[in-house]
């Protein structure tokens, strides 16, 4: 029996930890039974991006050029599905392809899809009978009135590749990396944070590692220019962007980030500060370990003077080299009871069998009225773009 084609859209190959992460899932549901088209649009950004992760990994990736509509994007995915013989769609994303998934290779129910959002709320313009699969606890929960399925699958992270390693490290100092987007949203709030935060600690010579890339990164590269002038050495390292950032986890005394980064620092077995995106943070702990995993280690909390408040969770990790030893410990055997990518696979294959035998054009039609709420909304758009 031959394996089952799904067309899997991503819908952006820059670099991100949601694509890695489909990138990581296709290739693991292969023994399940089940072979991955992975399309998406061009990548925006230079630099690396997800086609210099997947050529790594011997993965073929497929871009294309996004059309400016819904109706010709639909076009371009049902022409694809069609010709590589598509017996299922994956989306990823709740922008981009739901919608021409929905209107083109899916039409009528003519295949079953399934929908994976790892945002952290989810929007009142998600289909409500297609299979969804979130990466956050606290989603299941708030899904549970839904009529189609929904199964969490934390963003999974390859224990083997993903694991502690030996490095050589300077004698002294205490090294903290981020591995981020650089972006405007979610993110450089909590990277302002620890730039404020080496600037307090500058008595203990903390080290500030940045990898990756976006849009803020030139105003957070400004103020980072401001700490080490003030400090009087380079105390913040801008590394660029890093189709594989293992590397920098290995260096990594301490990790800071949140979703599927925080994740990996802990395969990596690295104590973990988790950190919001309205500056909240908090040491990652056995105490607090199913709570942070529940949020998929993030927060909206906000609090005052979030650079003093990393500074203390770090002023700790940082006096205490017996206590990050511990913690990475713990982490490293928390990473792989909770989300290892072999048991996040088998799960994914099952939502696809499960798909494949009960999506019909019955969800389909079910789901109309959610494209027809949209109906106002666009003629609204379009008399504003006229006047």
């Amino acid at each position: 029996m031959r394996n089952r084609v799904v067309l899997v859209h991503l819908n952006s190959l820059d670099l991100g930890g949601t694509q890695i992460n489909a990138l990581d899932l296709a290739v693991a549901v292969v023994p399940h039974g089940f072979d991955s088209y992975i399309i998406g649009p061009e990548p925006t950004s230079d630099g690396p991006s997800l086609l210099d992760v997947a050529s790594d990994r011997g993965v073929e990736v497929h871009p294309y050029r996004e059309p400016a509509t819904v109706l010709a994007h639909s076009r371009v995915l049902t022409r694809v599905a069609d010709q590589v013989g598509a017996d299922l769609v994956h989306a990823y994303g709740t922008w981009g392809a739901p919608r021409p998934t929905y209107w083109g290779p899916c039409r009528l129910g003519r295949r079953p899809w399934v929908l994976t959002m790892y945002e952290m709320a989810l929007h009142p313009s998600v289909h409500r009978h297609v299979p969804l699969v979130v990466g956050t606890e606290y989603l299941v929960e708030e899904c549970a009135g839904r009529p189609g399925p929904t199964t969490l699958i934390s963003p999974p992270v390859d224990l083997d590749r993903d694991r502690p390693r030996e490095v050589d490290l300077p004698s002294s100092g205490v090294t903290a990396v981020i591995v981020s987007r650089l972006e405007e949203d979610m993110k450089s709030v909590p990277i302002e944070a620890a730039i404020g935060a080496v600037r307090l600690l500058a008595d203990l010579e903390l080290q500030l590692e940045i990898v990756g890339t976006g849009a803020a990164e030139s105003r957070l590269r400004a103020l980072a220019d401001v700490v080490n002038a003030e400090i009087g050495r380079e105390a913040v390292r801008f590394r660029g962007p890093m189709a594989d950032p293992r590397p920098a986890y290995a260096e990594a005394d301490i990790v800071l980030g949140m979703g599927g980064s925080a994740a990996r620092g802990l395969a990596h077995g690295k104590p973990l500060v988790v950190q919001g995106e309205s500056g909240w943070s908090a040491v990652f702990e056995p105490e607090n370990s199913a709570a942070l995993a529940r949020n998929s280690y993030w927060s909206p909390e906000r609090v005052q003077e979030p650079d003093r408040v990393l500074a203390e969770h770090l002023r700790g990790l940082i006096v205490d080299g017996e206590r990050r030893r511990r913690l990475g410990s713990f982490g490293r055997a928390f990473a792989e009871e909770r989300f290892g990518l072999t048991a996040m696979a088998a799960t994914l294959a099952a939502v696809y069998e499960d798909a494949l035998s009960s999506y019909t054009a019955r969800q389909w039609w079910a789901d109309l009225p959610i494209e027809a709420r949209r109906v106002p909304a666009k003629i609204a758009r379009v008399a504003r773009g006229r006047g």
